[in-house]
């Protein structure tokens, strides 16, 4: 599972596109979701992006033609603290007015000893990083099921701005996770 920096949560993206088995899919927003974990003066908190798209083509006997397209509405980042999620849509941080959403496209996914491995680009607040996420994919009967996590830096997308724009307040490393159900 291939981890690079992106912080708290913000977001990113990563979190919801993928064409999946054989097929073209779409992520379920009601089944499942996109998270992020970060930390803010030494204690953990986890958040969820409320609205995302997620489209996926993805068939694991040809891993290797596989897409990921997702985008994700910065503006629908929830945290459950109405203070810090009033920050994290500001200037210093998502800034959501100038950069209403970030953005994950991949392909070509290459199977690993516990999954699937996906390298790609993570647009965030205007900035582009390559990022590799790892995730491993369920066929079902009720429809597909495709899991991962990667580690972003948040300030290498910018995330933390000002008095942010340091590791002393809010930690450098997110941790974004998505739990997806896939509809064809």
């Amino acid at each position: 599972m291939g981890r690079k920096g992106l912080t708290a949560g913000i977001c990113l993206a990563l979190a919801a596109g993928c064409p999946a088995s054989a097929g073209s899919w779409r992520a379920d927003q009601s089944a499942g979701g996109l998270t992020f974990e970060a930390t803010q003066a030494g204690a953990r908190f986890t958040g969820h992006f409320e609205q995302f798209t997620a489209d996926i083509a993805f068939d694991p006997a040809v891993p290797n033609e596989c897409s990921f397209d997702v985008t994700i509405y910065t503006a629908s980042a929830q945290t459950g603290e109405s203070q810090r999620d009033g920050l994290l849509k500001g200037h210093d941080f998502f800034w959501v007015e100038r950069y209403p959403a970030a953005s994950f496209r991949g392909s070509g996914c290459q199977p690993t000893e516990s999954g699937f491995e996906l390298g790609g680009e993570l647009t965030l607040r205007g900035v582009t990083r390559p990022v590799s996420l790892g995730f491993d994919f369920q066929a079902g009967p009720d429809g597909s099921r495709l899991t991962g996590a990667t580690t972003l830096r948040r300030l290498d997308f910018g995330v933390g701005q000002g008095e942010w724009a340091a590791t002393q307040w809010v930690g450098g490393d997110v941790t974004v996770r998505f739990d997806l159900r896939l509809l064809p």
